[in-house]
């Protein structure tokens, strides 16, 4: 489903567009013009919120950095949100060897070795790098027997929405159908000025959250508590 097809049924569901109103065919449309924005960013929050749960397979990807003799920091793709996983890592084929998070970061690395900042040898920690983008740093620093070696890495991209044939970021349409009935609430909660807060105390969105969240779900949850006896 793509953006303009969600806004469209999200429009139809709240009765925006009605019986044989024609739908929407572009964001600039004159007609509902307020509507339509409306539904945009009801769409695109409710999108954030489901991203922050962690439950879309849609967003997992992988990229790689390229090292470079005596360079300490390397920006990470631009569509990344955060590393997959809970222990994140860069894999180093070459070593077969993966090259995990310094404990502690930048602000404790430096007070335990002072030189880590040009200490040159085989990379053997990351940290983030606290700048204006998204980059991380590796201690030791690239000697010249690892320039242009590629690490690879897990990472959850961006997966918003802007242009009407942007897809939305679920496999089927039965995922897609739950997610814009969530937003559709989130839409009347907008428009008729009602706090978003309350979202969570409204059985009609916590209804189609569950169901969306059941649907993204890999595998079937357990029916049974404690223990059975046979």
């Amino acid at each position: 489903m793509d953006f303009i097809t969600g806004v469209n049924r999200l429009l139809r569901i709240n009765g925006v567009l009605r019986g044989d109103d024609d739908a929407i065919t572009t964001f600039s449309d004159t007609q509902h013009s307020a509507d339509i924005q409306i539904a945009q960013i009801a769409i695109q929050d409710e999108l954030s919120e489901i991203v922050s749960d962690r439950l879309i397979s849609y967003e997992k990807t992988s990229d790689t950095v390229t090292l470079l003799t005596g360079t300490r920091t390397y920006a990470l793709a631009s569509d990344f949100v955060r590393f997959f996983g809970d222990n994140p890592s860069f894999y180093d084929s070459t070593r077969n060897v993966r090259i995990y998070e310094y404990t502690g970061g930048e602000n404790l690395l430096k007070d335990q070795i002072y030189t880590y900042a040009t200490d040159s040898g085989a990379p053997t920690w990351w940290y983030w790098e606290d700048t204006t983008t998204k980059k991380v740093a590796f201690f030791n620093v690239p000697d010249s027997s690892f320039n242009n070696r590629s690490l690879s890495y897990d990472y959850e991209k961006d997966v918003s929405v802007t242009n009407s044939t942007d897809t939305l970021p679920f496999h089927n349409t039965i995922e897609a159908n739950a997610f814009i009935q969530a937003a559709a609430r989130r839409f009347f909660f907008m428009i008729s000025n009602q706090p978003q807060g309350l979202l969570t105390q409204d059985a009609t969105y916590q209804n189609a959250k569950t169901r969306l969240y059941s649907l993204l779900r890999p595998t079937n949850p357990s029916k049974y508590y404690g223990h059975g006896y046979y």
